[in-house]
């Protein structure tokens, strides 16, 4: 069974999520932001110098970068990332069956795969960005340190940094954990001698000081990019509403670590934690109670259950608690030096979720009677996780679908245009269509940045004083200054009641004060009489005859 385990992970996999590689308007709509740059190449349609281009490419890690543009020469740019997802999921999914085996045997590994498979983590590694790499970053570092793999140990290290550098916070004070208890439980033997620290230790410095670099490069180079750096201060984001809720990064208020916690210990909330929250909706606040005090007291059984067995790997697990826990308070008080502070506990914790459900389901199993009873105990558990995967069965990605008749229309223009549309509508214009957009929403996640904010700023207000005026003048001159060559007009947005969250803050409230003073914008208007329907609510505008006409007065 041991041998042949990879495999059927990976037939479980593609079981699981592999339908996407056929369906091309199944996407993540991330892929805005980070694959975009890979159709860069001349004659692709998209503009020369497009700032969302540069910018997406500018913020991929090296090493990343360099993996996705090797598997661009294989595969087009909307399967880049699908691939990848997929050989991630499997790969993660060894992992975690290996950790379970090495914990308490091969059933709790399959217990462990089939809670990891129903679980949120698809989510996190669906589109194949650089964030996809934490979840395996995370496992390979345990999994090395539970069988005390220096040279794993330190690849995993060093590719963190060159993946992901949010894994790379995370991870290396995972290991400074272990080898401080490592050290204790040895009275300081190899502490006390710089030489022998080196010659045990060697590769994990290398890793650290390597990867350190990498990370510390990459910032300064991020710092130093006109259309990007340096980073926006604490005391700018206080009072900016794209940081608060609504915002387009919403990091203010941090919640308080013991209010994530429990949330994050839990990752099943497609699977399982909203089928009973919707179905218990009477009973909603005690429900959450009950899952959170839950999801505390099997993580602490399990812990101590592995604690009784093995303290050596039981201090694997406490020290990845520790270090989820001491990084994200660390990045909460020196937001956003360390980026989004939640990162930290969603590459950590739901890990450690996971198996610490798998050890107790794999005890409980373990008091039934050998033989048929704990047979069909195994049968009724297997059951109940493959009754949950249609529910997780293909979350992270969005269908784009809804617009296939604008892209058909879009990809049919001239090449190298610039197209004006509302920022969501955007997202998977330049990767379907190949064509430049003016704002997108997906590109305007980077607002951590100065540069970065007060671009995104600059073009969402432009866009919006323009779709929502009672001028034609206004129109004009949004198309004439900025170039545009299209305009995509959505009668959904002009409606009076407009459902919230069409938009982040402060652009929501602003466009919703907008349509109250315009009832009948004039883009609209115009796009009615004179622009092309490509379906239903939605007209595509050419922009030049609005150029070429007289202003009014």
């Amino acid at each position: 069974m041991l041998r042949f385990a990879p495999l059927i992970i990976c037939i479980l996999a593609f079981a699981l999520q592999g339908f996407t590689l056929w369906k091309p308007l199944l996407i993540t709509d991330d892929i805005a932001q980070h694959h975009v740059w890979l159709d860069e190449e001349d004659g692709s349609g998209l503009q020369p110098g497009d700032p969302w281009i540069a910018t997406s490419k500018a913020i991929q890690p090296y090493v990343a970068a360099a993996l996705f543009k090797a598997v661009r020469v294989f595969l087009p740019t909307l399967l880049v990332g699908k691939a990848l997802a997929l050989a991630l999921l499997a790969l993660t999914g060894v992992f975690v069956y290996r950790i379970g085996v090495f914990l308490r045997g091969v059933r709790m590994g399959w217990i462990a795969v089939g809670l990891f498979l129903i679980s949120d983590a698809w989510i996190g590694l669906s589109g194949g960005f650089a964030r996809s790499f934490a979840w395996p970053l995370v496992c390979g570092l345990v999994l090395a340190l539970l069988h005390r793999r220096q040279g794993w140990a330190a690849m995993c290290l060093f590719l963190a940094a060159a993946l992901y550098p949010v894994a790379f916070v995370l991870l290396s004070p995972v290991y400074a954990l272990v080898w401080v208890a490592d050290q204790a439980r040895d009275q300081w033997r190899q502490a006390g001698s710089l030489r022998t620290l080196w010659k045990t230790q060697w590769p994990l410095v290398l890793a650290v000081a390597a990867g350190s670099a990498l990370v510390l490069l990459k910032s300064r180079e991020l710092g130093l990019n006109p259309l990007v750096g340096p980073q926006v201060t604490q005391v700018q984001m206080q009072a900016d509403p794209l940081y608060a809720a609504g915002g387009r990064v919403p990091l203010l208020p941090v919640p308080p670590l013991l209010g994530i916690l429990p949330w994050a210990l839990l990752p099943w909330t497609k699977a399982i934690v909203e089928p009973l929250m919707r179905h218990g909706a009477a009973f909603a606040g005690p429900l959450q109670l009950v899952l959170n005090a839950a999801s505390i007291l099997a993580f602490v059984l399990a812990m101590v259950m592995v604690w009784r067995r093995s303290r050596e790997k039981a201090m694997v697990l406490l020290a990845l608690t520790a270090a989820g826990m001491a990084t994200y308070v660390l990045a909460t008080l020196l937001l956003p030096r360390l980026f989004e502070p939640s990162r930290y506990m969603i590459w950590s914790m739901p890990v450690l979720g996971v198996l610490s459900w798998a050890v107790l389901l794999d005890s409980g199993l373990g008091l039934l009677k050998a033989g048929r009873g704990r047979m069909a105990g195994g049968i009724c558990l297997a059951l109940v996780v493959l009754s949950r995967a249609p529910s997780i069965q293909g979350k992270g990605a969005d269908d784009a679908s809804e617009y296939a008749g604008l892209y058909l229309a879009l990809a049919r223009t001239g090449g190298e245009e610039l197209v004006a549309s509302f920022p969501r509508t955007s997202d998977f214009i330049p990767v379907l269509c190949h064509r430049s957009v003016f704002v997108s929403n997906e590109s305007s996640h980077a607002v951590l940045f100065t540069g970065y904010r007060r671009f995104v700023m600059e073009r969402n207000a432009a866009l919006l004083k323009a779709f929502y005026s009672a001028s034609q003048n206004d129109v004009k001159d949004f198309c004439a200054q900025n170039k545009i060559d299209w305009l995509v007009v959505e009668e959904k947005y002009y409606l009076p009641d407009l459902p919230p969250g069409v938009h982040f803050a402060p652009f929501d409230r602003q466009l919703r004060e907008m349509l109250k003073q315009t009832p009948q914008p004039w883009l609209l208007t115009y796009a009615k009489k004179s622009g092309k329907q490509v379906q239903s609510g939605v007209y595509l505008v050419p922009a030049g005859p609005i150029i070429d006409s007289p202003s009014l007065p």
